[in-house]
């Protein structure tokens, strides 16, 4: 039911991104490859920044849904 609501909530390109993470266990850096973000920095992972806020994102978006609709 969480996914369901998720998928209405994220766009497109934040659902991949939710799936590939949560779903089929895809690391930090393969997702940043997947949706096209670079590093500026040396020595740094791949969209390291991006990939952490949007697992932020995730998190408040789920935790707002179990709220709101009383999934639990």
């Amino acid at each position: 039911t969480l996914n369901d609501e998720m998928k209405k909530v994220l766009t497109l390109k934040q659902y991949n991104a939710y799936v590939m993470l949560f779903f089929e266990k895809k690391s930090d850096e393969e997702v940043a490859k997947f949706l096209g973000y670079r590093s500026s920095e040396k020595n740094r992972k791949i969209g390291y920044k991006q990939i952490k806020n949007l697992k932020k994102l995730f998190r408040d978006k789920a935790i707002e849904i179990l709220k709101n609709k009383d999934i639990l």
